[in-house]
C-alpha cells in the first residue's frame, strides 16, 4: 500500500480513538472501514431501494413529463431523514452518494436535460433548517452528471403549512401560485430535471413545473430520493 494512502487511515484511526464515530442508525461505535452507517445498518438501506422497475413514478401529474425515486421512505431512510432535517445532520446524505450515482448512470434518459434544479424551501424554513436538502441533492446530481445548477432559478412566493400535515386534496391547494421563476432565469425552450427528497402525492414538483412551463420551459422532470404512498 502506497505511504500516501496508509498515512491519512492512520490519522483517521488515531482521531477515532479520542472521537469515535457511530451509526446514525444504531448508534453503535463505527469501525473504522464504516462511513455514517454500519455494515448491517447498510444492508437494511439497501433492502428500501426500489428495485429498477420500481424507479419510474407512475401518478398521473399534469405538468411533469417523468420522474423517479431511489427508496421507500420507511423504517431507516424516515429515521435519516429525520435526522437530516431536523438535527441538521446534512452529512448523513453521504450514504446515498453510490445508489444515486448509480442510478444516474443506468438511467441514460437523466442526462438529456440542460440543467439541475432543487425545489425551493419558503425562506422562514430556509433559515430555520439552515439548508435545503434537496438543494444539497442537487449538487450531488450536479458533481456526477455534470449538468449546470440553478439554485435560484425557482423560489417559494409564499410560506404555507408543511405539505406533510395535509390531505392530497389540501396540499393542491396549499401549493397553487407558490411558486415564482427568478427574473434572471433564461429557460425559454429548456429542458429541466427538478430534484426533491421526498415525493408523495406530486403536489409540489407539479406545481412547480406548472410554474416552470409557464415561464418558457418545454420539458420538466423530477428526481425524488425516497417516495411513500400515505395520503
Amino acid at each position: 500500500m502506497e505511504f500516501e494512502t496508509i498515512l491519512p487511515r492512520y490519522g483517521e484511526a488515531f482521531l477515532r480513538l479520542f472521537f469515535p464515530s457511530s451509526c446514525a442508525g444504531c448508534s453503535q461505535i463505527l469501525e473504522l472501514e464504516e462511513r455514517g452507517l454500519c455494515f448491517t445498518c447498510r444492508g437494511n438501506l439497501k433492502g428500501l431501494r426500489l428495485r429498477p422497475s420500481e424507479e419510474r413514478i407512475r401518478v398521473l401529474l399534469a405538468h411533469t413529463d417523468e420522474g423517479w425515486a431511489l427508496f421507500r421512505y420507511e423504517g431507516l431512510v424516515k429515521d435519516l431523514f429525520h435526522k437530516i432535517k431536523f438535527e441538521r445532520r446534512r452529512d448523513l446524505l453521504r450514504v446515498f452518494h453510490d445508489e444515486i450515482a448509480s442510478f444516474l448512470c443506468r438511467r441514460t434518459q437523466s442526462h438529456a436535460y440542460d440543467l439541475i434544479a432543487p425545489i425551493p424551501l419558503d425562506w422562514r424554513r430556509r433559515l430555520d433548517r439552515e439548508f435545503n436538502q434537496s438543494g444539497l441533492l442537487a449538487e450531488k446530481v450536479h458533481e456526477i452528471l455534470g449538468l449546470p445548477l440553478r439554485r435560484g432559478l425557482l423560489f417559494k412566493r409564499r410560506s404555507s403549512p408543511p405539505q406533510s400535515l395535509l390531505g392530497r386534496e389540501a396540499r393542491r391547494w396549499n401549493l397553487v401560485r407558490a411558486f415564482c421563476v427568478s427574473p434572471f432565469a433564461r429557460i425559454q425552450g429548456r429542458s429541466i430535471l427538478l430534484i426533491d427528497d421526498i415525493f408523495t402525492t406530486g403536489a409540489t414538483v407539479d406545481e412547480a413545473a406548472k410554474t416552470l412551463k409557464a415561464a418558457g420551459a418545454t420539458r420538466v422532470g423530477h428526481l425524488a430520493l425516497a417516495r411513500t404512498y400515505a395520503d
